[in-house]
């Protein structure tokens, strides 16, 4: 049996909701989002967990300096509106 911490569970949750917020602005897949998200751990040396928390905060509007690698790398897709649907 595999023990998986309050905080492992916490942080799985959290990168699965950024990955959705890259789905539904970048209209990608899941996994091209998942990737996007691997991408930047390997370009920063930032943790997933940190960045993810960084976008789902900069999406939902409560980002903060703590979160200044998120906007720097998501802010303009996350500004940008999104094209309406017919």
């Amino acid at each position: 049996m595999t023990f998986m911490s309050y905080r492992d569970n916490t942080s799985r949750r959290v990168i699965d909701v950024a990955t959705g917020i890259l789905i539904g602005l970048r209209g990608c897949s899941d996994r091209e989002a998942f990737d996007e998200l691997v991408q930047v751990v390997h370009q920063t040396g930032i943790g997933i967990g940190r960045l993810a928390a960084g976008l789902v905060a900069l999406a939902s509007g409560s980002a903060t300096a703590e979160h200044a690698e998120a906007f720097a790398i998501w802010g303009e897709l996350v500004r940008r509106p999104l094209a309406a649907t017919p």
